[in-house]
């Protein structure tokens, strides 16, 4: 017990002494293998209102809240290998009969290694899908807004499964490609007939500019096996294109323009959603910054459904790895001509790391 206390000990003032950057703080290091732990945390406080159809009121509230807390824990064992536990707090509704509402999922926990350096590089577990956090990298201000196809469902943030990733050409080209159970990391228990296939790439010709395209397609877990027949099926079908240029840390601007199918296995009757986003960030000096993005959302069903969603925001960063925006989103919907409801938040919202 005491061998055990002194080296939990030891690690806590490694992990006080040493010093912090992007990425975690490192608390052990050998040489080859080194532990580092991070953290993330997405906070806000703001009034929300929506109304519906009528422009009556359905909603109002004034209120704080922890949108997303993340914990991370990175274990290389060389230059090669290595692993990765991320733990994400988030709020669910109604999680228990005692109210809280609290809710901590394991949204990464993977083997990472290098089978050629960086030309080919292994995913095996519970790892990121091949777009979502690599245009979140770009964007940078998920803390108070997601990206277009994490907003609309068209694909999640983190699946279980395998994959292969890798930068050719001296960095020109990149890839990425999984097969994964589909259904997303909070639904990581379901087993379908067939996994999905997700992949994006890229191609870099000059600094600071970036083409990526994205296909997946698959069933989300919905395809599994029930005495034979087929079950509540839903094949989704997703591709994206996106362009964007920026210099470092001073300023970025982006445009996508995506394309969601779903059919049913029951109906064979599909129907398809065009989405397209634009948006930018920039940083006046050192302590301020500007960011707003602009998506648009249309279906192609008997009764179109419209969609369209904005956020924009002011920036200061008090210090290194803490910022502050002050910032508006709204979101309207129509459903065949008429308005169906509308959404706005205002307010100050934080993103916190370490």
């Amino acid at each position: 017990m005491k061998a055990t206390i002194k080296i939990i000990s030891a690690l806590a003032m490694m992990a006080f002494a040493a010093p912090a950057f992007a990425g975690g703080v490192s608390v052990y290091d050998d040489g080859e293998s080194k532990l580092k732990i991070g953290g993330k945390v997405f906070a806000d406080i703001t009034s929300f209102k929506s109304t519906n159809g009528a422009g009556a009121t359905t909603n109002k509230v004034n209120a704080a809240r922890i949108e997303r807390a993340y914990l991370t824990a990175k274990y290389s064992f060389d230059k090669n290998w290595m692993m990765r536990i991320t733990t994400d707090v988030t709020l669910a509704k109604d999680l228990n009969a005692g109210g809280k509402n609290n809710n901590i999922f394991l949204k990464y926990a993977y083997l990472e290694g290098k089978l050629a350096g960086k030309a080919a590089v292994l995913r095996l577990g519970q790892s990121h899908t091949p777009w979502i956090d690599y245009e979140q990298g770009l964007w940078g201000h998920r803390y108070m807004s997601k990206v277009m196809i994490d907003t609309n469902g068209y694909d999640a943030s983190s699946d279980v499964g395998i994959g292969l990733k890798g930068e050719l050409a001296d960095g020109m080209v990149g890839y990425w490609a999984t097969l994964t159970n589909g259904a997303g990391y909070s639904h990581i228990d379901r087993t379908g007939k067939t996994m999905d296939f997700d992949a994006r790439f890229g191609i870099y010709p000059v600094e600071g500019l970036t083409f990526d395209v994205q296909f997946r397609n698959g069933y989300k877990g919905t395809k599994t096996f029930v005495a034979n027949a087929n079950g509540a099926e839903t094949k989704n079908t997703l591709m994206q294109v996106m362009a964007t240029y920026g210099m470092g840390k001073d300023f970025r601007v982006g445009a996508n323009y995506a394309t969601n199918k779903k059919t049913p296995t029951a109906t064979a009757t599909s129907v398809k959603e065009k989405a397209m986003a634009v948006w930018a960030w920039g940083k006046f000096n050192e302590s301020f910054g500007a960011f707003g993005r602009f998506e648009s959302t249309k279906n192609d069903a008997v009764t179109v459904a419209k969609m369209t969603h904005y956020a924009v925001g002011v920036e200061y960063f008090p210090v290194k790895h803490v910022s502050l925006a002050l910032g508006l989103d709204n979101t309207k919907a129509t459903l065949g001509g008429a308005a169906n409801g509308k959404t706005s938040r205002i307010g100050l919202w934080s993103e916190t790391k370490f």
